[in-house]
């Protein structure tokens, strides 16, 4: 991290990620965003065991579809392409996401399509951190490093209250498979807000979890905006992901 910005709080990082997509210089964000991860992966993450390393992705994740015991690779991508609806995303597109993890979603869609845009936000250091240095996954590392894919290093709710409204084609909500711990980006204000960001005739993914109240109320929700709705759940378990048209 260059002079100015090397003894920067999380804090004082944010407001200057959030300043820089407002102004849409997004690869100067990504480029705090990336220099302040790896600040945290040396002091931190890179002393980690790594049985603490997945201790801490699950931790902040919620878990990303494996079992106990079973990190299994194509479960995981899988369920990871379902969230992202890669079919979707056209060449040249523009994509936002919430909720980076450790870039099963990111992967998902540069390795389906040519997006000119993939701008993922995530709150988390730690998480980004991981992801950039320590992936358990060297396919999702690389994805993250493609020339098309920012990182935003910010609180979601921020993020989207300064992007441009019809800018982008698709947006993945993966805010963490429990709605409860994340209340405020499934709430009403937040998801219409989202839609607003996606161009007419855009689609948008939400990660719905396996809570019933939160899948009814996230589907009410989404028709109450008029969006054309569907579901898909993950494999042997009652998860489900809803994808939605703008018309």
């Amino acid at each position: 991290m260059n002079t100015q910005h090397k003894d920067m709080k999380f804090d004082e990082i944010e407001s200057l990620v959030i300043h820089k997509i407002s102004r849409r210089l997004f690869n100067e964000a990504d480029i705090l965003s990336r220099r302040y991860a790896k600040r945290v992966f040396e002091k931190e993450v890179s002393k980690l065991s790594e049985e603490e390393v997945f201790s801490l992705m699950d931790k902040i994740t919620g878990g990303l579809g494996y079992r106990k015991g079973d990190f299994n690779i194509i479960r995981i991508s899988y369920c990871g392409s379902l969230i992202a609806w890669p079919e979707v995303v056209k060449v040249n597109a523009k994509v936002l996401e919430i909720g980076t993890g450790i870039g099963r979603t990111c992967y998902a869609v540069v390795a389906w399509s040519k997006p000119s845009l993939y701008l993922t936000i995530d709150i988390s250091p730690e998480i980004i951190a991981i992801a950039l240095y320590r992936n358990p996954v060297e396919a999702y590392r690389r994805a993250l490093m493609n020339p098309c894919v920012k990182i935003c290093l910010c609180d979601a709710i921020k993020a989207i209250s300064v992007l441009p409204s019809g800018f982008f084609d698709h947006v993945i909500h993966d805010g963490g498979p429990n709605p409860n711990r994340n209340p405020s980006l499934y709430a009403y204000s937040f998801i219409r807000r989202l839609v607003n960001l996606i161009k007419n005739n855009g689609t948008i993914s939400i990660f719905a979890g396996k809570n019933k109240y939160w899948q009814e109320k996230i589907y009410k929700i989404l028709k109450s905006l008029k969006l054309k709705v569907e579901s898909v759940a993950f494999p042997d378990s009652p998860v489900l992901v809803f994808h939605a048209c703008k018309s």
